[in-house]
């Protein structure tokens, strides 16, 4: 299981115009933890998360949360 950190920007960010709750929700995003439990750790609404993967999957030409993980371990937002 991934260990969640501290947020930290990384340096992609300004490259996909990525916002910090969006990158923190990719870090979440690419742990074990349901939908659901994402927005209790970020203190927002599940459709506030639902908003948020439906608008980076579509910036990011994505199809699945699997591929978001995949992109956020070659991007350097995750370690695998």
């Amino acid at each position: 299981m991934n260990t969640i950190l501290p947020f930290q920007p990384p340096l992609v960010a300004p490259l996909f115009k990525l916002s910090n709750r969006e990158l923190h929700f990719i870090q979440l995003a690419c742990t074990e933890l349901t939908y659901v439990q994402i927005a209790d750790r970020m203190h927002v609404s599940p459709r506030t998360v639902d908003g948020y993967r439906e608008a980076l999957f579509e910036r990011l030409q994505l199809k699945s949360r699997v591929g978001l993980a995949l992109w956020a371990v070659r991007m350097g937002l995750v370690t695998p």
